[in-house]
């Protein structure tokens, strides 16, 4: 495996250490680029629901980069910023998770925290 990437299956593909590098160093740019086409869907759950499974997968990968960034290197939203344009990570992560249950026609799936990209594999799965 090439060092570069990190050693978790995801959804077809793998997140790159590039990938997470790119999203701390630049992470308003980066965000705007990968969920631009997904506007709708990122403003309303039934949208979200009704995606392809790759068009979702992409959201996914990149609500989990999100995450990780967030948890090493503190970027997030800034509150009191008012032009920042970063969708709050946990914000992202809920819709998220009731995207893919209603794209499951499940409402008992509790988001058990952690990796979000096993946590939609499990709900995917049951």
């Amino acid at each position: 495996m090439a060092p570069d990437l990190i050693p978790v299956r995801t959804m077809g593909s793998l997140i790159s250490t590039k990938d997470v590098a790119l999203a701390r160093e630049h992470p308003r740019g980066t965000e705007r680029r990968r969920l631009l086409p997904y506007r709708d869907a990122l403003n309303d759950v039934a949208a979200y629901a009704v995606l392809a499974e790759s068009d979702r997968d992409a959201i996914v990968r990149w609500a989990e980069t999100r995450r990780r960034i967030k948890v090493a290197y503190g970027i997030d939203h800034d509150p009191a910023n008012l032009a920042d344009p970063l969708l709050p990570e946990e914000r992202l992560r809920a819709h998220v998770i009731a995207g893919e249950r209603a794209a499951a026609r499940r409402n008992d799936f509790a988001d058990p925290g952690g990796d979000l990209i096993a946590a939609v594999a499990a709900l995917r799965r049951s």
